[in-house]
Protein backbone atom coordinates (compact mmCIF):
# COMPACT_ATOMS: atom_id res chain seq x y z
CA UNK A 1 0.00 0.00 0.00
CA UNK A 2 1.21 3.43 -0.97
CA UNK A 3 0.12 6.42 0.76
CA UNK A 4 0.72 10.26 -1.15
CA UNK A 5 1.12 12.81 0.89
CA UNK A 6 -0.27 16.36 0.11
CA UNK A 7 0.61 20.01 0.93
CA UNK A 8 -1.80 23.10 0.46
CA UNK A 9 0.50 25.42 1.83
CA UNK A 10 4.04 26.33 0.97
CA UNK A 11 7.05 25.35 3.80
CA UNK A 12 7.20 28.36 6.00
CA UNK A 13 11.13 28.22 5.89
CA UNK A 14 10.86 28.64 2.29
CA UNK A 15 8.07 31.42 2.57
CA UNK A 16 10.09 33.44 4.81
CA UNK A 17 13.33 33.11 2.76
CA UNK A 18 14.69 36.47 1.67
CA UNK A 19 17.31 38.18 -0.93
CA UNK A 20 19.19 39.72 0.75
CA UNK A 21 20.16 36.87 3.28
CA UNK A 22 20.81 34.66 0.33
CA UNK A 23 22.89 37.11 -1.11
CA UNK A 24 25.48 37.44 2.32
CA UNK A 25 25.69 34.36 2.63
CA UNK A 26 27.36 33.64 -1.13
CA UNK A 27 29.63 36.56 -0.63
CA UNK A 28 30.51 35.21 2.51
CA UNK A 29 31.29 31.79 1.71
CA UNK A 30 33.09 33.37 -1.69
CA UNK A 31 34.87 35.31 0.98
CA UNK A 32 36.46 31.99 3.05
CA UNK A 33 39.84 31.93 1.45
CA UNK A 34 40.82 35.23 2.15
CA UNK A 35 39.46 34.81 5.91
CA UNK A 36 43.15 35.67 6.67
CA UNK A 37 43.16 39.22 5.62
CA UNK A 38 40.33 40.74 6.45
CA UNK A 39 38.69 44.04 8.36
CA UNK A 40 35.47 45.49 9.73
CA UNK A 41 34.88 48.67 10.82
CA UNK A 42 31.92 51.17 11.89
CA UNK A 43 30.96 54.64 9.70
CA UNK A 44 29.11 57.47 11.26
CA UNK A 45 27.74 60.41 10.00
CA UNK A 46 24.97 62.25 7.81
CA UNK A 47 22.47 62.07 5.42
CA UNK A 48 20.63 63.80 3.12
CA UNK A 49 18.00 62.73 0.10
CA UNK A 50 16.19 63.18 -3.41
CA UNK A 51 13.13 62.51 -4.89
CA UNK A 52 10.88 62.68 -7.90
CA UNK A 53 8.89 65.52 -8.71
CA UNK A 54 4.98 65.13 -7.14
CA UNK A 55 2.71 67.22 -5.92
CA UNK A 56 2.17 67.89 -2.21
CA UNK A 57 -0.23 66.28 -0.45
CA UNK A 58 -0.45 68.58 2.75
CA UNK A 59 1.34 71.40 3.16
CA UNK A 60 5.01 70.69 2.37
CA UNK A 61 8.07 68.27 1.70
CA UNK A 62 10.12 67.60 4.57
CA UNK A 63 13.66 68.35 4.78
CA UNK A 64 15.74 67.10 1.99
CA UNK A 65 19.15 68.52 2.92
CA UNK A 66 22.11 67.64 4.32
CA UNK A 67 22.14 67.30 8.41
CA UNK A 68 23.99 65.06 10.59
CA UNK A 69 20.45 64.86 12.86
CA UNK A 70 19.73 62.55 9.41
CA UNK A 71 22.22 59.88 10.94
CA UNK A 72 23.83 57.40 9.02
CA UNK A 73 25.30 54.23 10.41
CA UNK A 74 26.88 51.34 8.58
CA UNK A 75 28.95 48.69 9.96
CA UNK A 76 31.27 46.60 7.33
CA UNK A 77 32.94 43.07 6.82
CA UNK A 78 35.64 43.22 4.35
CA UNK A 79 37.95 40.50 2.55
CA UNK A 80 41.18 40.99 0.25
CA UNK A 81 40.98 38.90 -3.02
CA UNK A 82 43.96 40.18 -4.40
CA UNK A 83 46.40 43.05 -3.32
CA UNK A 84 43.97 46.27 -4.13
CA UNK A 85 40.99 44.25 -4.99
CA UNK A 86 38.10 43.94 -1.81
CA UNK A 87 34.64 42.25 -1.45
CA UNK A 88 32.90 44.38 1.21
CA UNK A 89 29.62 43.57 2.68
CA UNK A 90 27.89 46.45 4.35
CA UNK A 91 24.69 46.90 6.37
CA UNK A 92 22.89 49.96 7.86
CA UNK A 93 20.89 52.64 8.74
CA UNK A 94 19.70 55.97 7.70
CA UNK A 95 17.43 58.35 9.13
CA UNK A 96 15.53 60.46 6.80
CA UNK A 97 11.87 61.12 5.74
CA UNK A 98 10.07 58.45 3.40
CA UNK A 99 7.94 59.51 1.20
CA UNK A 100 4.68 57.99 0.70
CA UNK A 101 2.07 57.64 -2.85
CA UNK A 102 -0.74 59.00 -1.77
CA UNK A 103 -2.37 59.59 -5.20
CA UNK A 104 -5.73 59.51 -4.99
CA UNK A 105 -7.48 56.97 -8.25
CA UNK A 106 -8.42 57.99 -11.08
CA UNK A 107 -12.24 58.72 -12.23
CA UNK A 108 -14.05 55.48 -13.58
CA UNK A 109 -13.25 55.47 -17.14
CA UNK A 110 -10.76 57.77 -17.41
CA UNK A 111 -7.52 57.10 -19.69
CA UNK A 112 -5.27 59.61 -18.47
CA UNK A 113 -3.06 58.87 -15.04
CA UNK A 114 -3.10 61.44 -12.20
CA UNK A 115 -0.57 63.44 -11.78
CA UNK A 116 1.21 61.92 -8.53
CA UNK A 117 0.78 62.45 -4.85
CA UNK A 118 3.29 62.87 -2.32
CA UNK A 119 3.26 62.80 1.46
CA UNK A 120 6.37 62.36 3.84
CA UNK A 121 6.85 61.13 7.11
CA UNK A 122 9.52 60.87 9.35
CA UNK A 123 11.32 57.76 9.02
CA UNK A 124 14.15 55.27 8.36
CA UNK A 125 16.04 52.90 5.45
CA UNK A 126 18.09 49.76 6.48
CA UNK A 127 19.76 48.43 3.90
CA UNK A 128 22.32 45.85 2.97
CA UNK A 129 24.95 46.32 0.35
CA UNK A 130 27.94 43.40 -1.63
CA UNK A 131 30.54 45.44 -3.12
CA UNK A 132 33.43 45.43 -5.15
CA UNK A 133 36.04 48.33 -4.06
CA UNK A 134 39.12 48.86 -5.70
CA UNK A 135 41.92 50.83 -3.60
CA UNK A 136 44.71 53.01 -4.53
CA UNK A 137 48.19 54.06 -2.52
CA UNK A 138 48.34 57.34 -1.34
CA UNK A 139 50.99 59.12 0.90
CA UNK A 140 48.49 59.27 3.95
CA UNK A 141 47.37 55.72 3.28
CA UNK A 142 44.72 54.66 0.51
CA UNK A 143 41.83 55.92 -1.73
CA UNK A 144 39.18 53.35 -2.64
CA UNK A 145 36.15 53.69 -4.88
CA UNK A 146 33.09 50.88 -4.10
CA UNK A 147 29.87 50.09 -6.37
CA UNK A 148 27.39 47.46 -5.55
CA UNK A 149 23.97 45.88 -5.25
CA UNK A 150 21.95 46.54 -1.97
CA UNK A 151 18.18 45.90 -0.56
CA UNK A 152 16.77 48.70 1.03
CA UNK A 153 13.93 48.44 3.53
CA UNK A 154 12.09 51.32 3.66
CA UNK A 155 9.49 52.36 7.18
CA UNK A 156 8.00 54.70 9.19
CA UNK A 157 5.51 56.33 10.74
CA UNK A 158 2.09 54.85 10.47
CA UNK A 159 3.16 53.41 6.72
CA UNK A 160 3.41 50.04 5.29
CA UNK A 161 6.90 48.97 5.23
CA UNK A 162 8.55 48.34 1.84
CA UNK A 163 11.67 46.35 0.79
CA UNK A 164 13.36 47.02 -2.90
CA UNK A 165 16.78 46.58 -4.82
CA UNK A 166 19.19 49.23 -5.35
CA UNK A 167 22.12 50.46 -6.27
CA UNK A 168 25.28 52.50 -4.35
CA UNK A 169 28.77 53.92 -5.90
CA UNK A 170 31.16 55.60 -3.14
CA UNK A 171 35.06 56.73 -2.44
CA UNK A 172 36.80 56.72 0.91
CA UNK A 173 39.84 57.24 2.31
CA UNK A 174 41.79 55.26 4.96
CA UNK A 175 44.30 57.13 7.12
CA UNK A 176 46.54 54.38 9.31
CA UNK A 177 47.02 55.03 12.90
CA UNK A 178 48.87 51.05 13.08
CA UNK A 179 48.91 48.01 11.10
CA UNK A 180 46.03 46.68 12.59
CA UNK A 181 43.61 50.66 12.88
CA UNK A 182 42.77 53.25 10.88
CA UNK A 183 40.54 56.14 10.56
CA UNK A 184 37.97 56.60 7.31
CA UNK A 185 36.11 59.16 5.51
CA UNK A 186 33.67 57.93 3.39
CA UNK A 187 30.70 59.42 0.95
CA UNK A 188 28.15 56.86 -0.14
CA UNK A 189 25.19 57.54 -2.62
CA UNK A 190 22.30 55.62 -2.87
CA UNK A 191 19.85 54.55 -6.04
CA UNK A 192 16.90 52.83 -4.76
CA UNK A 193 13.96 51.93 -6.30
CA UNK A 194 10.99 52.19 -3.43
CA UNK A 195 7.89 55.20 -3.91
CA UNK A 196 9.45 58.37 -6.09
CA UNK A 197 12.98 56.88 -6.39
CA UNK A 198 13.95 58.32 -3.54
CA UNK A 199 18.41 58.64 -3.49
CA UNK A 200 20.73 58.86 -0.53
CA UNK A 201 23.72 60.58 0.27
CA UNK A 202 25.54 60.13 3.69
CA UNK A 203 28.86 61.23 4.39
CA UNK A 204 30.29 60.00 7.74
CA UNK A 205 34.24 58.75 9.79
CA UNK A 206 35.02 56.02 11.66
CA UNK A 207 36.66 53.09 12.72
CA UNK A 208 38.84 49.87 10.94
CA UNK A 209 40.41 47.52 11.95
CA UNK A 210 42.11 45.14 10.45
CA UNK A 211 43.44 41.17 10.48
Amino acid sequence: MTVQLTHEAPSLIVRRMRKPLVLLALMLACAVPAFAQSEFGIIVGGSSRTADEALKADGAFMNDEFSLSNSAVDLFYAVQLEPGTYIKIKAGRIETPVAVDVTPPPPAGSPDSPTRVRRDVPGEVQHIEANAEYRFSEPFGTTGLFAGLGFYRHSGEDIETTTNYGFNVGANGDFPLSRRYGLLVEATYHWTRADFRPRYLTVGAGLRVSF
